[in-house]
This record gives C-alpha cells, sequence and structure tokens, in this order.
C-alpha cells in the first residue's frame, strides 16, 4: 500500500499537502488497494473511474475537482507500479 500512498498522495486531489500528515488519504489508499486486489485484469479506465468514484464518494464535488483525465494520468501510474 506504501506505493499507492506515494502515487495517491503526489497526486494530492484536494491540496492537503504539505500541511498535512502522510496518511491523509489512507481511506482512499485502502479502497484503490481493495480493488486493484480484486481485479487483477483491471484496465486504466475502469480504475480511473473508480478513483474518480471513490474520491467523489469521500469529498464531493464541491472539494474534489479533479477530472477524469487527472484520474487516468494515476491509473496509468498505479497499474504500471503493480505491473499490468
Amino acid at each position: 500500500m506504501e506505493t499507492i500512498t506515494g502515487i495517491i498522495n503526489e497526486w494530492d486531489p484536494i491540496g492537503f499537502f504539505p500541511m498535512a500528515p502522510q496518511d491523509e488519504y489512507i481511506n482512499e489508499v485502502e479502497k484503490i488497494y481493495r480493488f486493484l486486489s480484486q481485479n487483477i485484469s483491471g484496465n486504466v479506465e475502469q480504475l480511473a473511474r473508480v478513483i474518480n468514484e471513490i474520491f467523489l464518494e469521500t469529498f464531493g464535488d464541491d472539494i474534489y475537482e479533479e477530472d477524469m483525465q487527472s484520474c487516468k494520468g494515476v491509473a496509468e501510474k498505479l497499474l504500471k507500479e503493480f505491473g499490468r
């Protein structure tokens, strides 16, 4: 999960850093990890949608304002790190 945490923290879609603790997105990271663990054949589009849904669910569209293109970039990084 450290890899996922690093990528999500680098993306920082809410703009918490550098002030927030490094585990600020832990709930979202755990959900992404669970998805990756259960969906070995997931692709960039699918993972991007999941990431977007997770952050929208947590923060709402008044705080979370990233677009699907941004989520695709994160999904690509994650899938590359996990060799998919």
